[in-house]
Order: structure tokens, then sequence, then C-alpha cells
């Protein structure tokens, strides 16, 4: 199994070390991972992690409210509640989750429902509580209200001449 996991991290060193990464630069050149090692490890921890807990469904599936099922993901190596809420979402496991991010933080607070003291990862669950309060008032799915705040963010949903 040591020698598995000398393998791997060889191999996950090599290629993040090359510059093979999107997006492109402005010249137009790939980019490279600035920490090549720590990413490594980190990919061969969550690799170890999925095998402790029996693969990612089954492990999921054994937790029962999305808060559970959450603090699950965020054990492993380098999930956050962020990613541990997009997985969630995104794979089917959970419908009614906000995936915080800074589009939906920006739009909590323009509007008032956070305020901005609120910091990530402390205040997560505060903003997707009010996120999902926001939702509802509009009666619109976490997922589309999401595509949308960020669409709308970047300026992307009407002319840029039309003011509103």
């Amino acid at each position: 199994m040591e020698r598995d996991r000398e393998e791997l991290m060889t191999l996950l060193v090599e290629t993040l070390r090359g510059a093979n990464f999107g997006p492109p630069r402005v010249d137009g050149s790939l980019r490279r991972y600035r920490y090549p090692e720590r990413k490594a490890e980190m990919i061969t921890q969550a690799r170890e992690w999925l095998g402790e807990v029996g693969g990612l469904e089954q492990a999921v599936a054994l937790h029962g409210d999305l808060t559970a099922k959450r603090r699950l993901l965020c054990t492993c190596p380098g999930i956050g509640p962020k990613t541990a809420s997009w997985l969630l979402r995104n794979l089917g496991w959970a419908d009614r989750v906000a995936v915080v991010d800074v589009h939906v933080l920006r739009l909590l607070i323009d509007l008032g429902y956070l305020g901005e003291y609120a910091r990530m990862p402390r205040d997560y669950e505060l903003a997707e509580q009010q996120f999902l309060a926001l939702c509802r008032e509009f009666d619109a799915p976490p997922a589309a209200f999401d595509l949308f705040a960020w669409e709308w963010q970047r300026g992307t949903l009407w002319p840029k001449s039309t003011s509103l």
C-alpha cells in the first residue's frame, strides 16, 4: 500500500508541476499549481479517506440529514462546507442546499440578508439559511436562484445599456 501511495504521489506531483491547467493566461500559456507537493498530498489523503469510509456514495447514504452529510464530507482532506454542499447538490443528494460562493455572499449583503461582517467558513450555515430564506421568498429552487445570482452579478442577464 505504501508503494502505491508513493507512486501516486510521484505521478500527481509530476502532473501538477506541468503547465497544463486552464483557464489560459492572457498570453495563452496554461497555468501550473503553486504547491504541487501539497496538492498531491491532499489528493492522496482524500483517496485514503474514501477508502476508510467505504466510498462516497455509501458514506453519504449512511448519514441522515443534510448537516450530518456535510459534516462527514468536511472530514475529507481538502473539502470544506462550500465544496461539500456543491457535491451534495450536484450529485443529487440534496436539493435544498446553498453553495455559498462570493456571488451568493455579495447578493445576501447587498439585499440586507447578511451583514458585511460575515466570514467563511465560520458563518457558512448562517449564510446558507439566509440564502434559502431568500429562495423561499421568491419561490425559487436554490440551484436555479444561485445561477440567476451568478449571471446577474456578471451582467449577462440584460444588455449593459439597460438601466433598472
